[in-house]
C-alpha cells in the first residue's frame, strides 16, 4: 500500500467512515482524492495542510465580523456566519482529519492561532486574544458590544470534542461549526473553559484583528502538557511518531 493509500485508509478508519456501507479493503476514492503528500512529513487534506515535523494543521479563513455578539470564532462559510469572528471554506472533516494524524484525540487540549499580513510581514496571535467579553446587561441594547466594562476572554485553550457521525455524515460539516464559544454538541472544539453564557457575551476586539473580509491562516495544534520533573527512576518516553 503507498503512502498516500495508506494515510487515506487511516483517515477512513479514523472518521468511522468504513462502518457506512463502504468496503472495508479499500478506502473511499473520495477521501484519497483528498489526501496529498506534499513532501515528507509534509500533507494536505483538503484545504488543510499538515506539518507532522511542527506538529500543526493550518488552513485559510477569512475575517467574518467585527461588530456585535458572536458565539463562535470559527465557522465555514455556509455555517452561523451571522455570529461568527472568521469563516472558512475548509470541511470540518478534513480540519478533524488532519488533527486525528497529528495524534490529537478526543477530549485532548488543542491551542489555536490566526496569523495574518501587515505591511508583507507576518502577524500570529492566539485567536482568544482576538475576543473579548462583556457582562450582558452592559449592551443588551446596541450592536457594538465593546464597553469600558469589556474584558479578554479568559479561556485561552480549546477542548477538542472531535466530529460526531450521524447517518454517515459529520455533524460538523452539516452545522458548519468549528471554534465554539458556546455549548454546541456538533463543533469540532469548545472553547476551554467555557464562557458562561448566562452572565456574558462576547465579541470581538476591533483594533486587535484585521479588517472585515481580510484573509487569515489559522493555525491548530496540541497543546503541550506542563513539564514535570524527570524522575530518575523511569526511562523517559519515546517520541510519537504521526500515523502517515
Amino acid at each position: 500500500m503507498n503512502r498516500v493509500r495508506h494515510t487515506a485508509w487511516l483517515l477512513l478508519i479514523a472518521l468511522g467512515f468504513a462502518g457506512d456501507g463502504l468496503p472495508a479493503d479499500k478506502p473511499s476514492a473520495v477521501l484519497k482524492e483528498r489526501v496529498k503528500q506534499l513532501e515528507p512529513r509534509l500533507y494536505r487534506v483538503g484545504d488543510v495542510t499538515v506539518d507532522a515535523n511542527l506538529g500543526v494543521a493550518a488552513f485559510p479563513a477569512k475575517v467574518n465580523q467585527i461588530v456585535g455578539l458572536i458565539e463562535y470564532a470559527l465557522v465555514t462559510e455556509t455555517g452561523k456566519v451571522h455570529e461568527s469572528f472568521l469563516s472558512t471554506k475548509a470541511r470540518p472533516s478534513d480540519i478533524h482529519a488532519a488533527m486525528l494524524l497529528l495524534h490529537v484525540k478526543p477530549p485532548g487540549g488543542v491551542r489555536v492561532e490566526v496569523g495574518w499580513k501587515v505591511d508583507g510581514a507576518w502577524v500570529r496571535k492566539p485567536i482568544s486574544d482576538c475576543i473579548g467579553q462583556y457582562p450582558l446587561e452592559a449592551a443588551s441594547e446596541r450592536d457594538d458590544k465593546v464597553t469600558d466594562k469589556s474584558f479578554d476572554l479568559k479561556s485561552r485553550d480549546w477542548k477538542w470534542t472531535g466530529a460526531r457521525l450521524r447517518a454517515g455524515t459529520l455533524t460538523a460539516d452539516v452545522s458548519g461549526s468549528i471554534l465554539s464559544l458556546q455549548p454546541d454538541m456538533d463543533a469540532l472544539a469548545l472553547v476551554e473553559p467555557m464562557v458562561d453564557t448566562g452572565r456574558f457575551g462576547s465579541h470581538v476586539w476591533p483594533k486587535r484583528v484585521p479588517k472585515l473580509g481580510q484573509a487569515v491562516q489559522v493555525f491548530v495544534r496540541l497543546k503541550q502538557a506542563a513539564p514535570t520533573r524527570p524522575n530518575a527512576n523511569k526511562m523517559p518516553a519515546k517520541t510519537q511518531n504521526p500515523s502517515f
